[in-house]
């Protein structure tokens, strides 16, 4: 994603303008040095990542209605109309997997789906980045302080991944079918045909349906990568705490684009023939918000100095879909820890 960088040049062109004809009306004062370039690594944290619908599955077959005359598939068999169109409301097209079907005198089919999913919060904490600061001091506040436009362009990388097993609630739809008392179907598994004849069962089923909870095992991976490059401007107040050391508080506007794509990998066992699916899909999103930050600046000489500092920022929430799966990061309440190098000239 980094040669997507190049459409965020605008952004930092934008930028460096508005403070420059921001300072050009302000009051330099008598200090020596007006502006300043700082090279900071930066560490996100918070910026959390939410994975929902996991685990979610339509039914593998059409069970169809609840008539008579109707085709049914099930995940262990079917029930279907035989060559005399189920006279007598009966029917010798029909077959099954499993001997524990039968309950008494009815035979026991099944279909299984889940549509509520599950949701999984992750942050996977620190995230990685680099930003490049302007400061151009503008004049001084009070007796001791000083005052500014500081710009910035920075990048982080987000890269969020969750691969633990989870599970998920199930829906299952029971049909069953009486057969006659005093006798035995076939023994499983069975298949009839459509000429028949053979063992009759009736052709209208009694429906019921349940929720099954964590009945459906999920394995796999979630991913989340993101490309996040963030253009910020705003004042800034110096304050002197010591002939070397400076305490520097900042806030104003942020903005940018975000790259991302989200992809996933499953597998979900339910007791029928198990469900593997996997999608990705990429995205990219303008962001804007704002930032507040406080940084200490130790002075080794009139050029150089080293900083380290804090910086929240606000860029809201992004979400993305994709096969049903939704994907939501969360930088409304992002914290970043900086620490660099400035040259002053």
């Amino acid at each position: 994603m980094w040669n997507r960088s190049v459409k965020l040049i605008p952004v930092s062109i934008l930028l460096a303008p508005i403070a420059t004809s921001l300072a050009a009306d302000g009051d330099t004062g008598s200090i020596t040095n007006q502006n300043r370039f700082t090279l900071r690594g930066r560490l996100g944290v918070n910026m959390n990542v939410r994975f929902s619908q996991i685990g979610t599955f339509p039914p593998a077959t059409d069970i169809g209605g609840t008539g008579s005359a109707l085709n049914h598939f099930y995940d262990d068999g079917y029930v279907r109309v035989d060559e005399s169109g189920n006279y007598g409301g009966q029917t010798w097209y029909w077959g099954y997997d499993h001997a524990s079907q039968i309950s008494g005198n009815n035979l026991l089919f099944h279909s299984t789906s889940a549509n509520a999913g599950v949701s999984q919060k992750v942050g996977d904490d620190p995230q990685y980045g680099v930003e490049l600061v302007y400061n151009h001091d503008i004049g001084p506040v009070g007796s001791k302080c000083r005052w500014g436009i500081e710009t910035a362009f920075g990048w982080n990388g987000i890269e969020v991944r969750d691969s633990r097993t989870l599970h998920g609630d199930v829906t299952r739809v029971t049909d069953s079918y009486a057969f006659e008392p005093g006798t035995t179907p076939p023994s499983a598994p069975f298949r009839g045909s459509f000429q028949g004849p053979g063992f009759t069962i009736s052709d209208t089923p009694s429906r019921s349906v349940a929720t099954i909870p964590g009945g459906a095992t999920i394995t796999g991976i979630r991913d989340y990568e993101a490309d996040l490059f963030v253009g910020r401007i705003g004042p800034y107040l110096e304050i002197p705490l010591s002939s070397r050391v400076q305490l520097s508080l900042s806030g104003g506007l942020a903005v940018g684009v975000l790259y991302s794509e989200f992809s996933f990998r499953e597998r979900i066992d339910y007791g029928g023939a198990p469900v593997k699916r996997s999608a990705s899909r990429t995205d990219d999103d303008a962001i804007y918000g704002g930032f507040a930050g406080a940084s200490l600046n130790y002075k080794f000489d009139s050029r150089w100095n080293a900083t380290i500092g804090a910086q929240f920022e606000s860029l809201g929430t992004r979400s993305h879909s994709v096969a049903g799966h939704k994907s939501e990061l969360d930088l409304s309440k992002s914290v970043y820890f900086n620490f660099g190098v400035g040259y002053s000239f």
